[in-house]
């Protein structure tokens, strides 16, 4: 804080000068209280030190822009008195405490309008330099003295307070007006006489001021320093609202999950730290675009690879995984892998349908039909009904009867189109349902409609199957990944979906399926005691599917799940009940004015609505309700990109190798083979006569073998053999060596 001497005839002690750089919004209520108490506490705190002096000096620049300063003059307790305002003051400002005086300024001083009379004040004294008593009025605008004054560019006041030598009011004041060299303006003294009824600006520079003597009702009247409500003052830089302080817990986790910090009501920053049961509870960041929450996210990610836990982060576009990436411990690299969803070349399979008991496969089939209903009819016109249901629902059953666990959704076009192979498949089924519907179907396929209803159901396939990279993930029927060993195990998932070089509805769908994947496996887990979290940035780009599951039961199976996105506008009408109904950790960053309203109501009326719109980038409003104290909301600063630095150049090169090649040795080479096939547009239906015994859908699905050696898919299909014997025909180079065990199953590399 820099101390300053002023000249003149008379030695005055040093100053400090404290600049009120951008006025912070406040509540309507707020504003109204500070306004009255603010001044009183500042002049209290000066009348503690005898001779000391306060100087409010606010003065307009060629912009409209009012600069705003108070200066503090206590002989030897300057700096500590200057110290403790700028303390106050940070509750209404942006303040620095580098500034020095204004050069080239000229004074004028504000004289009595009257020498007698009562005109807004009393005469006390007629002597020149006479005393008056300020009698405070009914209601006070002078907050908006200084939207005033940025009319005026090259003008100003400076209101000199101090302590009363004599009479009943405490406090004694001095006005000035303050102008570049020039005369005050007949506007600029226009306003005097309104402001300051009585008091008027003297014609002369070489007159005495007048000497206000104020007690603590008209305080706020003379001395008023701007104080901003909702809106932001005329003239004014507007600063971020002031942080809502937290009360450090009772019965804190010692190892819980750092999000952040916080500030006390004594100013001492705190970490907030999530327990295990809060984590249970789930996490939902809302907030506008570029606000923090990637940040968030990332922090997240970063202190659960410390801790050893795993976790699958969800990210439609790809800048959140890399940047997790980057910045992930080295500790916890063996755990990761990067799957790049648009990656043709290398493709991990997954599949929804790989289910052998017929329980889960009946609901894996419902879901399905469900997904499409969400991709194509989400408001249920009837483009998607029960017709369209009833066909593709019997035909993964179909599918399933022949294929088993390698049914892929992919097949469903090409299976309603081969008669033989349906008819195939309904003899193999045990499926009641399935025959009684493919006789019905029999005889319906005479009907001139019916070739309409398969191009009808067809088409919706097409998007899904338009891009070599989702044939192969979804086409080839292999699933890569046991969720339920790699939840166990502490696996850091980290998921490109690649919105854009795959389309929205195919992301979506892809997912879908992961996140479904997820659910099952947690459900028959073996490890529940160990945490797992389901990370999802940008979580309306997704079905909700089982996210709603999760939100609602998760708890119960060790699944921790976060969720991020803009406006709650964007959640379809099951995922926004799931979250309104059972995440307890809500960390909202500035947020859409329609949204402010509804997060009102999430705070218990406890945070105003113009806070939750005006936040500054990395700061929100927390409230954990899961906690084990009393909840209340406080601000969360985040300061992930303050303490984590990321790799870059050839080190998060090399990283990025390293996790790729781990990857594809788990998840991709086992499947290269087929997954190519399928990427080639091969499928899994081959014509009946060149059909091969396959897996008996109704046999017990073989658990993972526990081994180093990466399982892969038996060659079990005619088609497959067919078409690999055409590749290697056609380019001697791409003939490999096919030999080694291969599973039935398109079983889970455990060794990875």
């Amino acid at each position: 804080m820099q101390a300053i001497e002023r000249g003149g005839a008379e030695p005055t002690p040093k100053r400090c000068v404290i600049d009120l750089v951008a006025i912070r919004a406040q509540s309507t209520s707020a504003a109204a209280e500070l306004r009255a108490s603010l001044p009183l506490r500042l002049a209290g705190i000066a009348g503690e030190v005898a001779g000391s002096e306060l100087e409010l000096d606010m003065f307009t620049d060629p912009d409209g822009m009012v600069g705003i300063r108070l200066a503090v003059s206590a002989g030897d307790r300057t700096v500590s008195m200057a110290a403790e305002i700028a303390k106050i003051l940070e509750s209404v400002a942006e303040i620095s405490t580098d500034g020095t005086d204004r050069q080239s300024i000229s004074e004028w001083p504000v004289v009595a309008d009257t020498p007698q009379g009562r005109l807004g004040f009393e005469v006390e004294n007629a002597a020149p330099r006479a005393s008056f008593s300020w009698i405070a009025g009914t209601s006070s605008m002078s907050h908006l003295l200084v939207e005033e004054l940025s009319t005026l560019p090259g003008y100003g006041m400076r209101i000199r307070l101090c302590q009363a030598r004599s009479g009943n009011a405490p406090w004694m004041l001095h006005l000035r007006v303050t102008t570049s060299g020039e005369p005050p303006v007949l506007r600029l003294r226009s306003m005097i006489r309104r402001w300051f009824p009585g008091l008027k600006v003297a014609s002369v520079q070489g007159a005495s001021a007048v000497r206000l003597l104020v007690d603590g009702d008209g305080l706020a009247e003379v001395f008023p320093v701007p104080v901003a409500g909702a809106e932001q003052l005329g003239g004014t830089f507007l600063a971020p609202p002031p942080p809502i302080p937290t009360t450090p817990r009772r019965n804190a986790d010692i190892n819980g999950l750092r999000i952040g910090r916080a500030v006390t009501r004594g100013g001492r920053p705190i970490q907030v730290e999530l327990g295990d049961e809060e984590r249970l509870r789930h996490v939902h960041l809302l907030g506008r675009t570029g606000t923090g929450k990637s940040s968030a996210l990332a922090g997240i990610a970063h202190g659960l690879a410390r801790q050893g836990e795993g976790a699958l982060i969800v990210d439609p576009h790809g800048q959140l995984c890399d940047r997790v990436l980057a910045e992930l411990p080295e500790s916890a690299m063996n755990r990761v892998w990067l799957i790049r969803c648009a990656d043709v070349g290398n493709p991990v399979p997954v599949n929804a349908l790989a289910e052998s008991d017929p329980v889960r496969r009946d609901i894996a089939i419902a879901e399905m039909c469900a997904t499409f209903q969400y991709l194509f009819d989400p408001k249920e016109t009837g483009i998607v009904g029960p017709r369209f249901h009833e066909r593709v629902g019997m035909t993964l059953r179909a599918l399933s009867a022949v294929h088993g666990t390698r049914a892929s959704v992919l097949d469903v076009p090409i299976a309603t189109e081969n008669e033989s192979f349906m008819a195939d498949a309904v003899k193999r089924s045990d499926d009641e349902r399935l025959k009684s519907w493919w006789k019905v179907c029999g005889l319906s396929n005479r009907s001139n409609e019916y070739g309409e209803v398969l191009a009808w159901v067809n088409s919706k396939f097409e998007r899904l199957s338009n891009t070599a990279a989702m044939r192969a993930i979804l086409g080839s029927g292999c699933n890569a990944i046991d969720f339920a060993r790699a939840m166990d195990d502490g696996r850091i998932i980290l998921l490109d979906l690649s919105k854009a070089d795959l389309g929205e509805q195919a992301s979506r769908m892809l997912g879908y399926m992961y996140l479904g994947r997820v659910w099952d496996a947690a459900l028959r887990r073996e490890h529940r005691d160990r945490t797992f979290t389901v990370m999802v940035d940008e979580a309306h780009t997704l079905i909700s599917g089982a996210l709603s599951n999760m939100l609602s039961e998760g708890r119960k199976f060790g699944l921790s799940v976060v969720l991020a996105h803009q406006y709650l506008d964007q959640l379809d009408n099951d995922l926004r009940p799931a979250v309104d109904g059972n995440v307890a950790t809500t960390i909202a960053f500035r947020s859409a004015v329609s949204d402010a309203a509804e997060l009102y109501k999430r705070f218990g009326g406890l945070v105003d609505v113009s806070m939750l719109i005006s936040q500054p980038d990395l700061s929100a409003v927390s409230l954990r309700t899961a906690a084990s104290d009393p909840a209340r909301p406080h601000t969360l600063f985040i300061d992930h990109n303050e303490i984590v630095t990321a790799r870059t150049g050839a080190e998060l090169v090399q990283r990025l190798e390293r996790t790729l090649t781990r990857t594809r040795k788990a998840l991709v080479d086992p499947y290269r083979e087929y997954t190519a096939a399928a990427a080639a547009g091969a499928s899994n239906v081959a014509r009946l006569s060149d059909t091969q015994e396959v897996e008996s859908p109704s046999s017990p699905r073989r658990k993972p073998r526990r081994s180093s050696t990466a399982d892969a898919p038996s060659r079990s299909s005619a088609f497959l053999d067919e078409w690999l014997a055409k590749r290697a025909a056609a380019s001697v180079e791409a003939a490999t060596d096919q030999s080694g065990a291969m599973l039935d199953d398109c079983a889970f590399p455990l060794d990875a």
